[in-house]
């Protein structure tokens, strides 16, 4: 054997040595002419690697520290260290979000490590379902905990809040959604500092025997002007005790399309004033809820020669007309009033809280208005309307509907636009109407 090979056996074994007794140790730096014996050394050279990577993560581990690297997968135990790493990191998050409160699941492995702390996650089933004070060493567990970890990780998803509360209001369950908005609240009370908190708490169901589960509410909150809505439900837990069951959820949103949804079924699409239905609604409720000491007006409003216009000039001068007409109603009028397009030429105004000749003068100030605005953007056609004015109370003492208000300040305005006509074809004003159909 020549000396290059016997100084290369002497480092293999001094190496093995090294090796065997736990100690770290560098690569080989032999460099051989025998193929064989050079395979040899690469091979050893690659031992020497991977057991230093095992030795280094098995150290650190040992030491309870996991930031710490794995072996890259060229090394021969990469596959169960780096498995045994996640598992030993997993179980640490796990016992931090129980240590915080929060519910995790089982583990699916088998070991005495895994059952153990399932064992554990058992325990705060267990304690997060019964009162504490009640719970012994050796209870059994009457419920299928992998189960109710199962669902109580699914809560956790939720955009919702969910809360579970006994008879005294204290809170035994709490889903991640809950704690945000909550925090760590013990008891459904008025004890926190946020009024949008309170106010939801104050809402909350707790047991009562006269509640018919389950109650659904729908509540506003002023200060943030948030809409919530809250579903509460009666169930009863493995130990017999009776707890409430609350879903909170945002539905501002919600809400917010459906006034959206309502205001476009209740507007005139083409000029913004409420349409027939909804302003005759309004009419109603104002007839059947107004106090009789109080006098509120409506006014009839017909556009003039609206069909010449029409006939004329196109029906798109004819829209324009009654667009331009409709915002000058609508920018007249106090926050209170309520403008409809009651037909195609036809408005009608209620006035609330009015008596008649102040709805006179705002209507005189309409006229002014479009009066301007044909003078600032001439048309080959003058836009004009007629109008009459009937006042009204409450019509539970009264001999009045809305049908014969209707009729009555139709028939003013009808008064009103003969007289113009009259006045226009130089005829004397006091020829009465026959009638109006």
């Amino acid at each position: 054997m020549d000396d290059i090979s016997q100084k290369t056996l002497i480092a293999m074994q001094d190496v093995l040595e090294k090796l065997l007794s736990g100690k770290q140790c560098g690569v080989m730096e032999v460099h051989t002419s025998i193929p064989e014996l050079q395979a040899l050394v690469t091979k050893m050279n690659q031992l020497i690697q991977n057991l230093n990577e095992i030795n280094h993560l098995a150290t650190d581990l040992s030491q309870g520290k996991l930031d710490t690297p794995v072996p890259p997968r060229h090394n021969y135990m990469a596959s169960p260290l780096k498995q045994l790493h996640s598992q030993l990191s997993i179980l640490t998050w796990s016992l931090r979000q129980l240590r915080s409160g929060y519910v995790v699941s089982k583990f699916e492995n088998t070991g005495e490590l895994f059952d153990a702390c399932n064992e554990l996650v058992d325990q705060v089933a267990v304690f997060s379902t019964q009162e504490a004070d009640s719970i012994t060493p050796s209870m059994s567990i009457s419920f299928n905990s992998w189960r109710y970890h199962q669902i109580l990780q699914t809560l956790n998803l939720l955009h919702v809040s969910v809360l579970e509360v006994d008879g005294n209001g204290r809170v035994i369950y709490a889903n991640l959604s809950a704690k945000e908005m909550f925090g760590d609240i013990k008891y459904i009370s008025e004890q926190t500092k946020s009024n949008v908190i309170k106010f939801i708490a104050t809402n909350i169901i707790i047991d009562k025997e006269n509640n018919i589960f389950p109650i659904h509410q729908e509540i506003y909150e002023e200060s943030s002007s948030t809409w919530y809505q809250i579903t509460s439900d009666r169930f009863l837990l493995p130990n017999g005790q009776v707890c409430v069951f609350n879903v909170i959820d945002n539905i501002s949103k919600w809400k917010f399309n459906e006034c959206k949804l309502k205001m476009s079924a209740a507007i005139d699409e083409m000029t913004g004033a409420y349409n027939r239905k909804s302003g005759l609604e309004e009419l109603e409720n104002i007839m059947t809820r107004a106090d009789s000491s109080k006098t509120h007006c409506i006014a009839f409003i017909d556009i003039d020669g609206l069909k010449p216009i029409n006939d004329n000039y196109g029906h798109s001068e004819g829209d324009y007309a009654i667009k331009t007409i409709a915002n000058v109603l609508l920018s007249s009028v106090r926050d209170s009033d309520v403008v409809c397009r009651y037909g195609g030429d036809e408005f009608m105004i209620i006035f609330k809280n009015s008596e008649e000749d102040a709805a006179e003068k705002i209507i005189t100030r309409m006229c002014d208005k479009l009066k301007e605005l044909g003078n600032k953007t001439p048309k080959p056609y003058t836009m004009s309307f007629s109008y009459g004015i009937k006042a009204f109370s409450n019509c539970t003492d009264s001999a009045y509907n809305i049908t014969d208000l209707l009729k009555e300040a139709d028939q003013k305005m009808y008064q009103y636009k003969t007289k113009k006509r009259r006045c226009k074809e130089g005829i004397p004003a006091s020829v009465n109407r026959q009638q109006h159909s």
